[in-house]
């Protein structure tokens, strides 16, 4: 792969070019869910950041936010399907980086989804963040073939700039670990999630969530349904009832789990 350059978008035929990598990033049926050229570049001349990934001269990657008072909220960032998982996210998100810490902030945050593994691990293990909210349909119904069909929970991605996690995570990544005693509150039987465990009091508690729900949502969508509910009751309960912390995600064996623990904030940022 050619090399990829990141830099902020200035003309308008850049911003047009942005929307169409938001829908193809997000296989958007038409541009509905597309933050439209107009807005992009106001984000970019009033004070937000409008970042563009090229690869050979053509724009692979968006990612685009604006500051939101003593953070920076980074709202998408989007890679066209043929470069995801190549890299090109980690290269925005580092650039994005280094342009936040320049406009004086040391903290951004921004929403995921939790059941899909990829986005967990990539958030969590490679980017460093740490999530202490969780979000029942956050955005409402949202149409585009990755999010149909399941709601919009997410949670809140606090992704602390100079701590010694996130340092860690982006020269490195972090490697998961179990460290003592843990509960796990939900495990599948099969493609089906099981009971959730609503009892754990261990300071680690685990999620198990599916290699890829986007294709069991493509195979069988009551199946992906059955997971967002299993999901939802769990992080619910340790992440906005019990306060746990979301910090990573781990495979074991063949399956996948979001690790929760109960630790100070401070004590999970200098690991």
């Amino acid at each position: 792969m050619s090399e990829v350059v990141v830099r902020r978008l200035a003309r308008p035929e850049e911003f047009v070019e942005a929307v169409e990598v938001q829908r193809r990033a997000w296989r958007m049926e038409d541009y509905k869910e597309a933050a439209p050229a107009h807005l992009l570049r106001g984000l970019a001349d009033n004070g937000g950041l409008v970042l563009g990934a090229f690869i050979g001269g053509r724009m692979a990657g968006v990612s685009y936010g604006w500051p939101a008072g003593t953070y920076f909220y980074s709202h998408a960032t989007g890679v066209v399907e043929e470069y995801k998982y190549r890299g090109v996210g980690f290269r925005l998100k580092t650039v994005q980086r280094r342009e936040i810490l320049g406009m004086g902030f040391d903290l951004a945050k921004w929403t995921f989804d939790p059941l899909q593994s990829l986005n967990s691990r990539f958030n969590l293990n490679k980017l460093g963040v740490i999530a202490r909210e969780y979000h029942i349909n956050y955005y409402g119904e949202i149409t585009d073939a990755i999010n149909r069909g399941l709601g919009s929970d997410r949670v809140k991605a606090e992704w602390y700039l100079t701590s010694n996690r996130v340092l860690r995570a982006i020269t490195s990544g972090l490697e998961a670990k179990l460290n003592g005693s843990y509960c796990i509150a939900l495990e599948s039987s099969g493609s089906i999630p099981g009971k959730v465990k609503l009892d754990c009091r261990t300071a680690t508690v685990l999620v198990e969530i599916p290699r890829s729900i986007d294709k069991i949502k493509l195979e069988r969508p009551e199946h992906a349904i059955q997971w967002r509910e299993a999901t939802r009751k769990a992080y619910d309960k340790y992440i906005n009832k019990d306060n746990y912390i979301l910090i990573s995600n781990i495979k074991i064996g063949d399956k996948y789990y979001n690790i929760l623990v109960y630790k100070e904030l401070e004590e999970v940022l200098e690991i």
